[in-house]
């Protein structure tokens, strides 16, 4: 099955994303099934460091540099309805430059940090949050899980 009707992936930087479209419909199926969920449509923004600290300062009255920050286009109180599958949809603003710090930080390969990054991604579209230690240590359990799955 593709997906490449439901993400849209947009490189604004002068880097190479090194993510492949089907590894990109990979993580996306396994997150689908994994989490029992359709997605309508998600926007991968790769973005520098000016433009994510704009984004997390415009928006979040934050600033500083973050890998990641999601924006969901739903009520997040629907997804929590048991009786209907989750359907998904949403941007991503994906800070490359911060990805690759952290994959040399952490290191792990540059391609496992951004499917990290991207499954965080999703987790917040679906309504995860990583505000307390036991909400990071969940995420960091569910990134995991799906990552193990993908064929690298």
């Amino acid at each position: 099955m593709s997906n490449s009707n439901i993400f849209q992936l947009f490189n604004t930087t002068n880097l190479e994303f090194p993510v492949a479209e089907t590894t990109l419909n990979e993580l996306i199926n396994l997150f689908i099934q994994r989490h029992s969920c359709t997605i309508e449509f998600i926007e991968i923004v790769i973005v520098d460091d000016v433009e994510i600290r704009r984004i997390n300062s415009e928006y979040l009255q934050r600033d500083y540099i973050t890998d990641i920050i999601s924006f969901h286009y739903h009520d997040v109180s629907e997804l929590r309805d048991a009786l209907s599958r989750p359907s998904l949809e949403g941007t991503m603003y994906c800070c490359l430059p911060r990805i690759i710090e952290q994959s040399r930080e952490l290191n792990v390969k540059l391609h496992t940090e951004c499917l990290r990054i991207l499954v965080h991604g999703l987790l917040h579209i679906l309504g995860f949050e990583d505000s307390t230690v036991e909400q990071k240590k969940i995420m960091s359990i569910e990134e995991d899980a799906i990552i193990q799955e993908i064929t690298i």
